[in-house]
């Protein structure tokens, strides 16, 4: 991927240097369920297919989206399993080093990207005047902090009046924020992907969150509803994320960028498959707390017979049968 961007020849990238920084990436995540490396390299992938099928270089400078991939691949180092709300209730070594300026695990990540750069023979940046060099850290910086939806929310009606206005690629406050709404529309890809693989993306999901609902409990405090395995509704609470972070995530983006009207409609697809297995649990009184031991049996078999595939326009390449890669990663 870096060299299908041509960030390799653009910024004369050493290709040692360049595996041991992808290996000290990856060494630097830990194993939750879902913010691992698994994760980080499947929201880099997705940057790489925006950038393939969308045509992101002609919104964005080209250090820019240098910057908002290798953001991709660093956004969650050394994720622990809980998240910036945990961090702070449990007085935790991040917490006093963070708390102060909010996003406590968002800049955890980013301080980890930096000590991963600074470690010998792992600059990718390392052939960067200092100004690029600075402008590349500040870049990274503020598009590993965009991944707190805290953040994202706060910024989202400058988004939708950017979108109403008309996006200006000579703008630079334009070409910030959709550096935001790219990452974040990167790191919650998820959704974005067919039924199966959204499904068992959740399970991953509330797995890591009802790890942490536990250790609030033996710590004393009442964990929040989607962290409670005693009261988690889950297809209650995946509709509601959806509907209010990301449906409006991707509408916002397809308004920005012709061509990713499918990732809004896939989106809305897996929001109604979410309803319906609601629905099942309603009508069959199926356990709903800790178990995501369900599948809709009929929207299985529809599944098997006629695979929903996306958009070729959104594939980079296709196998000898036409499917597209992106909807099977």
């Amino acid at each position: 991927m870096f060299e299908d961007m041509g960030f390799i020849n653009a910024y004369k990238i050493d290709l040692h240097t360049l595996a041991r920084f992808c290996l000290m990436v990856k060494k630097g995540y830990r194993d939750p369920p879902y913010h691992n490396w698994t994760h980080a390299f499947s929201v880099s992938h997705f940057c790489y297919l925006l950038y393939k099928n969308l045509g992101l270089a002609n919104y964005l400078e080209n250090i820019e989206i240098f910057a908002l991939f290798v953001s991709c691949m660093c956004h969650d180092l050394d994720h622990r399993g809980t998240n910036n709300s945990f961090q702070v209730a449990s007085q935790s070594v991040l917490a006093a080093l963070y708390s102060s300026e909010g996003s406590v695990m968002e800049r955890h990540h980013f301080a980890q990207a930096i000590a991963i750069l600074n470690t010998h023979g792992c600059n990718i940046f390392d052939k960067f005047s200092r100004k690029d060099y600075q402008r590349m850290l500040d870049l990274m910086r503020d598009i590993i902090l965009a991944t707190d939806l805290a953040h994202h929310l706060r910024i989202f009606p400058d988004l939708q009046r950017m979108a109403d206005a008309g996006y200006n690629p000579r703008n630079q406050t334009h070409r910030s924020l959709l550096l935001c709404l790219l990452m974040t529309s990167c790191d919650l890809s998820d959704q974005t992907k067919g039924w199966k693989t959204t499904r068992k993306i959740a399970e991953l999901i509330y797995k890591e969150f009802f790890s942490q609902g536990d250790l609030e409990k033996a710590m004393g405090n009442r964990p929040s509803e989607m962290m409670d395995r005693e009261k988690a509704y889950i297809p209650e609470l995946q509709i509601s994320f959806m509907e209010h972070i990301a449906m409006p995530i991707y509408k916002l983006l397809s308004e920005l960028l012709p061509g990713a009207t499918e990732l809004y409609e896939r989106v809305a697809t897996n929001r109604v498959q979410w309803t319906k297995v609601s629905h099942k649990f309603s009508v069959r009184g199926l356990p709903s707390n800790n178990s995501l031991d369900f599948l809709d049996e009929e929207y299985e078999l529809l599944q098997s017979q006629a695979p929903f595939l996306v958009n070729r326009k959104l594939c980079s390449t296709e196998d000898s049968s036409g499917i597209c890669w992106f909807m099977l990663f």
